[in-house]
């Protein structure tokens, strides 16, 4: 299956997921990133601002905030760039519609010791598909060497995902653990 299907097979998931599942699955994630060895040693989080259907980030960000330093990124062109912000005050909605920093604190790739990494599908080897445009692949060929973690629905596991040379597979993905 080719990436733009698999990216509008997920959107669709997504979409059939009711309130009290997505909540509980984030209430799961959220749980298991801020218990997360790498979230308690890190000093400077990279979060992206989740849209409405992807993992929740704001509550992550909102709570990392009381602990940490919090960068989020913002699209120049073709290239993504992340900017350290204070509160939640400091968002505003930019390139497609997506909650972006008005802060101009610029932050270094090798400065960020945790990067949360949004994706659409995910496969045993813990390679993405993304949205298309390459940002976060980009970004990591730039100099990033921190900690790469992606959060997703287990639902979005896909068996294998045809790769090429500028996709960089990620750390360690978490989803969400729910005991029945």
């Amino acid at each position: 299956m080719d990436k733009k299907s698999i990216r509008q097979m997920m959107k669709e998931k997504r979409l059939l997921l009711n309130q009290e599942t997505f909540s509980l699955y984030n209430q799961s994630i959220y749980h298991q990133v801020i218990h997360h060895p790498y979230y308690q040693s890190a000093k400077l989080i990279a979060y992206y601002v989740s849209l409405q259907y992807e993992v929740d980030t704001i509550s992550l960000i909102k709570k990392t905030l009381e602990t940490h330093r919090v960068c989020v990124p913002k699209v120049h062109g073709d290239i993504m760039h992340f900017y350290e912000i204070e509160s939640l005050d400091d968002l505003k909605e930019g390139c497609f519609h997506v909650l972006e920093p008005i802060t101009t604190k610029q932050i270094q790739p090798q400065d960020i010791d945790l990067m949360i990494v949004p994706l659409l599908a995910f496969d045993q080897f813990k390679y993405r598909v993304g949205y298309g445009k390459g940002y976060y692949d980009k970004y990591f060929a730039s100099g990033y060497q921190g900690y790469k973690l992606g959060l997703a629905f287990s639902f979005q596991y896909i068996h294998s995902i045809d790769i090429d040379q500028y996709d960089y597979c990620l750390d360690e993905i978490i989803v969400e653990n729910i005991l029945e």
